[in-house]
Order: structure tokens, then sequence, then C-alpha cells
């Protein structure tokens, strides 16, 4: 199976996947922060590499990024992507407000964002053991602050030598009323997605 080989049954379902797997991860923040979220509809794109920093429309802007790798049955990478504003308001959500450089955090700082990073990308991918009844280990949280474009080169590069397409997961959620967003990116490794499609009767 190849990405560009599913039809739209097989899209439908990886939405819902997505969808189940983002509603547990922003529970779990939403009582970390005692804040309310609301989650837009997961949008699955299936875009090529070197395109995928400009349909997230995030090359230049600051963001923290919380890398986790998945392995067992299921295999491919988690990335939460923060933009500036949000990572500011988490922080001082957590740790009280003060004046911060997000280039230049301290080690308290760094270790909430990968803890948050963790329970978030944590709470999704049990979401989906569960679901497919799939055994799942995960790497230690990596935690990188930078341009966007340069954060997503990393969990990206793995894909090349799979395939010029990335399928992309896409989940979006805003804080209450606020326009601040996040994404929780999710890229199955080819292998997995045919492995999951198949457990849900495909």
């Amino acid at each position: 199976m190849n990405y560009s080989d599913m039809d739209d049954q097989s899209r439908d379902i990886l939405k819902e996947l997505g969808n189940i797997g983002t509603g547990n991860a922003v529970s779990s923040l939403s009582q970390m922060m005692d804040c309310s979220f609301v989650i837009d509809t997961p949008v699955l794109q299936l875009v090529k590499y070197h395109e995928v920093s400009a349909v997230l429309s995030a090359t230049e802007e600051l963001q923290a990024g919380i890398i986790v790798e998945v392995f067992g049955k299921l295999e491919g990478v988690f990335l939460f992507l923060m933009n500036e504003n949000f990572t500011e308001t988490l922080l001082d959500n957590m740790l009280g407000e003060e004046k911060r450089d997000l280039t230049n955090l301290n080690d308290m700082e760094k270790s909430v964002i990968s803890e948050l990073g963790n329970i978030m990308c944590g709470s999704y991918i049990r979401a989906l053991s569960q679901l497919l009844d799939m055994d799942m280990d995960v790497s230690v949280p990596d935690l990188c602050i930078d341009m966007g474009g340069a954060i997503l080169s990393v969990p990206l590069s793995r894909f090349l030598r799979l395939s010029d397409d990335v399928l992309l997961i896409e989940n979006v959620f805003r804080m209450g009323e606020k326009s601040f967003s996040c994404r929780i990116l999710f890229l199955p490794e080819l292998d997995s997605l045919t492995a999951m499609l198949e457990t849900l009767g495909e």
C-alpha cells in the first residue's frame, strides 16, 4: 500500500483516529491547565516532503516542538507544535507570569514544556493503542525551540527513505476564546498505516 492508494473511507477512518487521539490529549491538557479548549476537525493531507512547512505556515515562526517516536506494531512520529504565544501562556499558567525569552529558557521552563508534551503525546498514543489493540512503545520526548521549518525537518527526514510524500494528520486546537492554536501532527509509517486500516476492517 502507498499513501496515495487510500480511498475516501480510509481517509475518514484516519481522521476519526486523529479526532479520538486529539480529544484524549486535549482533555489531559485541559485538566493540567484548568482551561477549556476547542478542537477543530482533523485535517488529513498527502503532501510532498518539501511542501510540509509551507502547508503548515510555520516555516518562519518561532515554535516549541516536542517530538516523540513510536515503536512496536505502530511506528511513526508524533510532533506537538506550540506557537510562541501559546508557549508563553502555558508557562505563565504553570509557573506564574514573567517576561521570558523562549530561545533561552531555564531548566524548569524546559521541563514543564517537555512534561506537557509527554502527557499530550502519551494520551494520544494510549487512545490509539486501546482502539487498535496494538502495543506501542514511545521514545523520551525531545524538545526543540526553533523556527517551525527547522523543527519539522527533524521528524520528516526519516520519511525521505520511504516516499516523497508524507501523510500528515493535523489536529488544531484553541485555548478557550483566545486565538492561540497548537498542532498535534501524526506521521505514520507506511507499514503502520496498512496495519491500522486492516485492524479497523479495511
